[in-house]
């Protein structure tokens, strides 16, 4: 947990070991090995190792384009189980999860919806991460998926599972939240809707709570339940900010202070450049609005940074407008990245 502006707690939930993640070929991650092939470098305590990138990625079009699923390698060589690709992978994990939970992270976000098209695969990959990450004793995962099974893959394979954070329940997902009351552990309730996303701040109260009173009715303590009012792209919808800003205040108004109010707040930014001054801003008006956790990757979005922002600068008030859609389809923020008013904001 960090603390926020106010002095109250916000729960991280680490958000970077996904099967999705990428890094860039270009990038200092990526080295030759001795044969002249391409291999993920990384640091652990015992010195540099090599995570090698199987075949199958390199036939990518991720990786034609410049990009390595990094985390999808690790868990292709993990399945595949041959040494030492297989050594090196679960070293990979471990790295990734230790720097979470040494940023702060208090769950671990566990996907692997992407390492392949077959559940049972997915399943696999999901038993296998949380049986590292529980091994490393350092934070508790939350697994997260699209697919209620491979949750549930995932609480078979814990060995304390009243510690997961499962994500996420919905209306159309119940199955999940009668998993977490059978575990006894805490849950993201989503508020999407019988047809997927909501289209506004109503639709994001009315859907939360629906679904926080079928969690209630299965004995789901408000404090284990995370609400997420979901959050979307303002370059695709510039009113997106606002909506999530405003549920967040309804559903902490009509919710109480014991449920706990999250959402993957580095989605608002997808689509823009300087990610990181948009990321930083959004995550503190979500606070200042009443959320208290967020699915984020605290080593990218160091909360001491987040809360420590100068709120009367001109990047963080450009920010905020693009954020709030005061400056629809965020017109005045382009132009000043373009005149390089937020240099050194990547």
């Amino acid at each position: 947990m960090r603390p926020t502006r106010s002095g109250a707690q916000f729960t991280i939930i680490g958000e970077n070991i996904h099967a999705t993640r990428t890094l860039l070929r270009s990038g200092r991650h990526i080295a030759p090995a001795p044969d002249g092939r391409d291999v993920i470098r990384f640091e652990t305590a015992g010195g540099e190792r090599y995570l090698a990138i199987p075949d199958a990625l390199r036939e990518s079009a991720d990786y034609a384009g410049g990009r390595v699923k990094h985390v999808q390698a690790a868990l292709l060589g993990l399945l595949a189980g041959s040494e030492p690709d297989a050594s090196d992978a679960r070293a990979y994990i471990e790295t990734l999860a230790r720097r979470q939970a040494g940023a702060g992270a208090d769950y671990i976000d566990l996907n692997v919806d992407e390492v392949a098209q077959d559940t049972s695969t997915q399943q696999a990959a999901m038993q296998l991460l949380v049986q590292i990450v529980e091994a490393l004793g350092a934070a508790p995962p939350s697994l997260d998926s699209s697919n209620a099974s491979v949750i549930r893959a995932g609480v078979e394979a814990s060995t304390c599972p009243e510690r997961l954070l499962l994500n996420s329940a919905s209306v159309e997902r119940l199955d999940v939240l009668d998993m977490a009351a059978s575990a006894r552990c805490s849950v993201v309730a989503s508020a999407a809707g019988q047809g997927g996303l909501p289209a506004g701040s109503d639709d994001r109260v009315a859907n939360a709570e629906r679904i926080v009173g079928e969690a209630t009715r299965r004995g789901i303590a408000a404090d284990a339940t995370f609400v997420d009012p979901l959050v979307i792209p303002v370059a695709v919808e510039p009113e997106a900010g606002a909506w999530f800003l405003e549920a967040v205040i309804r559903i902490r108004q009509r919710l109480g202070p014991d449920m706990h109010i999250t959402g993957g707040l580095s989605n608002v930014s997808f689509g823009l450049p300087a990610r990181r001054l948009v990321n930083d801003v959004f995550i503190d008006l979500a606070a200042d609005a009443g959320a208290d956790s967020g699915i984020v990757d605290p080593v990218a979005s160091d909360l001491t940074r987040v809360f420590g922002r100068d709120q009367s600068s001109r990047p963080y008030k450009l920010a905020t407008d693009l954020l709030t859609g005061a400056d629809p389809y965020g017109l005045e923020f382009l132009e000043a990245y373009r005149a390089g008013e937020l240099t050194g904001e990547p």
